[in-house]
């Protein structure tokens, strides 16, 4: 009886490791293509990140409300930047050359 159950025990192995390295290997699908992520998308995620509550900390500073005004003037310097007339100089007089009186 014992050398029944012994062999039983080798064959049932035998065939399990049979199965198991007779069957052939799965296909991997590729994963899709990643579309790349915009730079505000980028500062978006890592802002949003687990557990840093940034925006809640912004808001408690003022940095948002800060980064707009700042934008605001930006915006407003660089109009008042392309209205300005293109016929004067740019150099101050005094740091023009002064023209040279001829030697007599």
């Amino acid at each position: 009886m014992s050398t029944s159950k012994s062999l039983l025990r080798i064959v049932f192995a035998g065939v399990c490791l049979f199965a198991g390295c007779a069957t052939a290997p799965r296909t991997r699908s590729e994963p899709p293509a990643r579309v790349s992520d915009s730079a505000p998308d980028k500062v978006a995620a890592q802002r949003s990140a687990a557990g840093l509550h940034l925006e809640e900390e912004d808001d408690r500073w003022g940095f948002t409300a800060a980064r707009e005004l700042r934008q605001r003037k930006e915006q407003k310097k660089a109009q008042q930047q392309a209205v300005a007339p293109t016929g004067t100089p740019t150099t101050p007089v005094d740091l023009q050359k002064p023209a040279e009186a001829p030697i007599r």
